[in-house]
């Protein structure tokens, strides 16, 4: 019986866990599908562990050990562990923001040891059919347990410390950052200070446009803390500095980084020392490898940036349903700014089964001789715009609408509404055929309000250095133009809020191959669920 949220409540000797963990957390995950808080019990601290630092080593060594076998034993749930039992603020959980479904022992218990535990836990076990024993009571335990091993490069920070500080992203919260606040909350006595980036150090992030507002970071990095430590003060606070609070605040004592951000330290301390502040201990903690890699792409120790990288050919926003809409054709509105690879995307798109609707080409039609749409153009921006050949010569009536807003406009309002005609007309005669995905490649689909005609919207976004590569390669600009016509672009960030998948081209072939048959499959599955045929 699969519950949503379990307690796990370690109750063997701290030294012993780790050797039984694999086998604990595999078990677990069957009787849960969405929350795992993970507890230490008084039982697992007997007898006592009095050195300080043999304490926090051991603890390390466990929480370290939870959350990185658990994406790969605990697959799809959120793996929480609850320093209390770590630390002296209690000896069982206060609260967990998520009601417990089923309170889970790793071991089984019998007679008193049983009964008191029970009653330790009465709060959180609801009846008897939710108390789950993982391993039976004769379940051996290999070895003599964890040793023990001086780590001197950490020596200092092997001790309590009144305020810690640490800094990040906090991007897509993934066990990463769980080690990284655990580590520190282990060592921190009164208060927590986390600087969530913000702004310029926000730049050169790997799919940047896809990081979650920092509000929103902030929330989500409050509600994990104040769930898994309620004992300490925090402040939780948005940086747009690399050094945070760090540059100024006195009262800070230790800052925790990952091996990635050592020279941090010494950067920090610099600073410190020259505003007559103290130097702040350092404690550095390992990079997590990630053994859930999918593509060579993505980084191999787990990041955000690989978090967001597998986010892409995904469903990111549900679709609404268009009622302006029939059912047939599915209409996907493709879009993305210059160079962003969407041809690339509706190629393929159109190898799997969809029928492309190119709006350029469109566009080119609108201007065809003798068209309503031509007739308007020359009343409103002269007769001086016909070329020899009778066409509309683009490049002058270009000339006529650079750099006049209102002239655009007045152009855009002339000609965009007659692509739009004559792409309902193509739609129109898709549907009489019975075509099931129809997809409308336009790069001024939002811009023009072309979503009103769509089911979808799906967005190529690409790094704005390599834009503007592409656009200087292919069509031989200078990098001044290349950046003038991408910085005159919705923002790749607009175009994502207005998004319900998102496709990136900045990496291999493959790589783009796998977004857009990842979606072809959730899409043809939920046409089929809609009621269509695949």
């Amino acid at each position: 019986m699969s519950h949503l949220t379990g307690l796990l409540i370690l109750t063997q000797p701290a030294r012993h866990i780790i050797t039984d963990l694999p086998k604990v957390l595999k078990e677990a995950s069957q009787y849960v599908s969405k929350t795992l808080y993970v507890h230490l019990d008084p039982l697992a601290c007997t007898p006592p562990i009095t050195q300080v630092n043999q304490r926090l080593t051991l603890y390390s060594r466990i929480i370290n050990s939870i959350y990185c076998s658990s994406p790969s034993l605990c697959r799809g749930i959120d793996v929480r562990v609850l320093l209390a039992g770590f630390k002296s603020l209690s000896e069982i959980p206060l609260k967990t923001s998520s009601r417990i479904d089923a309170v889970l022992f790793d071991h089984a218990w019998k007679g008193s040891e049983l009964a008191n535990l029970e009653a330790r836990y009465r709060s959180f076990i609801i009846s008897k059919d939710r108390q789950v024993f993982l391993l039976d009571e004769n379940y051996p335990t290999e070895g003599e347990g964890t040793e023990l091993h001086d780590n001197t490069n950490n020596a200092k920070a092997n001790k309590i410390y009144p305020n810690v500080v640490i800094g990040g992203t906090f991007d897509c919260i993934h066990i990463g950052h769980k080690k990284l606040l655990s580590e520190a909350l282990l060592r921190c006595q009164n208060k927590f200070t986390i600087g969530v980036s913000e702004g310029p150090l926000l730049k050169n992030k790997t799919l940047k446009e896809l990081i979650r507002p920092c509000e929103e970071r902030i929330k989500n990095v409050r509600e994990l803390v104040m769930d898994i430590d309620p004992s300490v003060e925090y402040s939780i606070v948005p940086i747009t500095d690399p050094l945070g609070p760090t540059r100024w605040d006195p009262n800070i004592d230790m800052i925790v980084v990952s091996e990635e951000t050592i020279k941090g330290i010494d950067l920090i301390n610099n600073v410190r020392r020259e505003g007559g502040i103290k130097t702040l201990d350092g404690y550095v903690i390992s990079l997590v490898k990630d053994d859930m890699r999918i593509h060579q792409e993505e980084e191999e120790k787990i990041s955000a940036s690989s978090q967001r990288m597998r986010m892409l050919g995904t469903v990111l926003n549900a679709p609404i349903p268009n009622a302006n809409v029939p059912n047939t054709p599915h209409i996907i509105g493709l879009t993305g700014g210059s160079a962003s690879g969407k041809s690339s995307v509706a190629k393929r798109l159109e190898k799997l089964g969809a029928v492309v609707i190119d709006c350029d080409k469109l566009g080119h039609e609108a201007y065809q001789k003798n068209t309503n749409c031509y007739i308007k153009l020359i009343e409103t921006f002269g007769a001086d715009i016909i070329g020899n050949d009778g066409e509309i010569n683009r490049k002058i009536l270009g000339g006529k609408v650079f750099g006049n807003k209102d002239a655009l406009e007045t152009l855009n309002g002339i000609v965009w509404p007659e692509i739009q005609r004559l792409a309902n007309v193509k739609i129109e005669a898709e549907r009489k055929t019975g075509t099931m995905v129809v997809v409308l490649d336009a790069a001024v689909l939002l811009a023009a309000g072309w979503q009103s005609m769509c089911h979808q919207v799906w967005v190529c976004i690409l790094k704005r250095a390599e834009a503007v590569k592409r656009i200087m390669e292919r069509d031989g600009k200078t990098e001044a133009e290349a950046e003038r016509r991408v910085d005159s672009q919705l923002s790749g960030r607009a175009m994502v809020e207005a998004a319900n998948v998102v496709f990136c081209t900045q990496w291999s072939t493959e790589y783009t191959q796998q977004q857009v048959e990842r979606v072809w499959a959730t899409l043809t599955k939920y046409i089929h669920d809609m009621g269509g045929k695949e």
